[in-house]
């Protein structure tokens, strides 16, 4: 055989497996499907530490894929089989912990990914004490300040979620003042916060108020001015009554 004859012969098998083979390999990845996994810990909200915790994960169609699984304080959790351009949701199915559900949507991609996505966690017990952070108020105001409405819905999908449990809410003044002037302030504070919550679809009698009109002993103001915008706010905080 001739150099000539060889060299068409090897070009033209390299141009089959360039067409065809990338045919096969596409078809293959098509029928396969790309695969997404969503890796992370389950976060104690109190600690910002890895916990244990059951859940869920929740197809768009509101299908449960799998059984419960669990995720581990060393390990964390590992979700494979999720869909590319799809949405799931994780839901916290532990009695520990109020019930929550965190959604993710996974990015289109036609190649493995591997997400990596912390959840936190709130441990569910009567007498657990929740700081409302960051502060829902300006600087002696009592109604709710640009952008708080996001961080209370939040609380209050987790509140609608859990109708077994009560709270308190407890809110301080922001500097000493006369008795009547600081429990004013914190009544206020205390019912616009009670009211958002209601406006959310929480029952009112699962909630009371505590206004409280000294300044938190845990929490005081500091002891130097600070700038105009870090300016101390009572704290506000939301106490677990009833499980």
């Amino acid at each position: 055989m001739t150099p000539t004859r060889t060299m068409r012969i090897i070009t033209t098998i390299a141009t089959v497996v360039l067409l065809f083979g990338g045919s096969v390999a596409a078809t293959a990845q098509s029928a396969l499907g790309t695969v997404v996994t969503l890796t992370g810990y389950f976060l104690n909200g109190q600690t910002l530490t890895p916990v244990e915790a059951n859940y869920v994960v929740i197809d768009a169609q509101g299908k449960k894929l799998g059984q419960t699984s669990k995720s581990n304080p060393n390990d964390g959790y590992l979700q494979t089989g999720l869909k590319p351009g799809e949405s799931y949701v994780i839901r916290v199915e532990d009695p520990r912990y109020f019930r929550q559900e965190f959604r993710v949507d996974i990015p289109s991609t036609g190649k493995y990914l591997e997400i990596s996505k912390d959840f936190v966690v709130r441990p569910m017990e009567a007498g657990r004490t929740i700081a409302i952070a960051p502060a829902p108020f300006d600087l002696k105001k009592t109604t709710l300040k640009t952008g708080a409405d996001e961080d209370l819905g939040e609380m209050a999908k987790v509140l609608i979620m859990n109708p077994g449990t009560n709270i308190e809410l407890v809110c301080y003044p922001d500097v000493e003042g006369t008795a009547d002037a600081t429990q004013k302030l914190s009544s206020a504070r205390a019912d616009a916060i009670k009211k958002f919550f209601v406006s959310k679809g929480v029952s009112a009698g699962r909630i009371s108020v505590r206004a409280v009109n000294t300044t938190d002993p845990i929490d005081p103001p500091p002891i130097r001015k600070a700038a105009k915008g870090k300016r101390y706010i009572g704290p506000v905080y939301m106490v677990i009554t009833k499980v």
